[in-house]
């Protein structure tokens, strides 16, 4: 179970880190991200497409879609990003804009990879809502960390409270712990001392 819950702190953490500050103009303040990862750390973001639609007050980045941060990645093929900003009506200057705007949703359409180290998460659909500080992955819902595997049915959800560092899943599951496989430097001090 120790596994289980480092893989979805990091899991998750990975997931809203690369979201939060996903796009330089959105990327105000230093983000909170993995232990031992530096905020500072720059965000790139590699798609086929971006688009900004200022009346949505929202970024589609679409095909291919790679963000990294530090030790974090995130894999999809679009990513849509929300801002809570008003839009600047016509003829008025733009004192809102991208820039001054906040996060407020964010949506990965799937398939969706969400790798920290030797910990990933997958799933059809991936969303973070700041509100309600969740993350959500959806459909298919896969965790690993080493050979420790948690997996989801088809219809799995997996909610992560950021808050509460408790995840949930629902939807049916199955787990396979190795015991003793949950911590790499454990195993990589036991071959030392060999």
């Amino acid at each position: 179970m120790i596994g289980f819950a480092r893989t979805m702190s990091a899991a998750g953490t990975a997931f809203m880190t690369i979201c939060i500050a996903a796009t330089p103009a959105l990327a105000q303040q230093p983000s909170r991200i993995l232990p031992g990862a530096s905020s500072r750390a720059p965000i790139r973001i590699n798609a086929e497409n971006l688009d900004y639609f200022d009346r949505e007050q929202k970024f589609v980045y679409t095909g291919s879609v790679v963000a990294n941060q530090g030790d974090s990645s995130m894999r999809s093929s679009a990513l849509t990003i929300f801002l809570s900003g008003s839009p600047a009506r016509p003829g008025e200057a733009s004192d809102g804009g991208p820039a001054s705007s906040q996060v407020k949703r964010m949506e990965a359409a799937g398939p969706v990879t969400v790798t920290s180290k030797d910990q990933v998460g997958t799933g059809d659909h991936g969303v973070y809502e700041k509100q309600a500080n969740t993350i959500h992955l959806i459909g298919n819902v896969s965790l690993t960390q080493g050979t420790n595997v948690i997996q989801g049915s088809r219809n799995s959800r997996l909610v992560y409270d950021l808050t509460r560092g408790r995840a949930r899943i629902t939807g049916g599951v199955s787990s396979l712990f190795t015991p003793g496989s949950d911590d790499p430097t454990r195993r990589t001090a036991a071959k030392a001392r060999r």
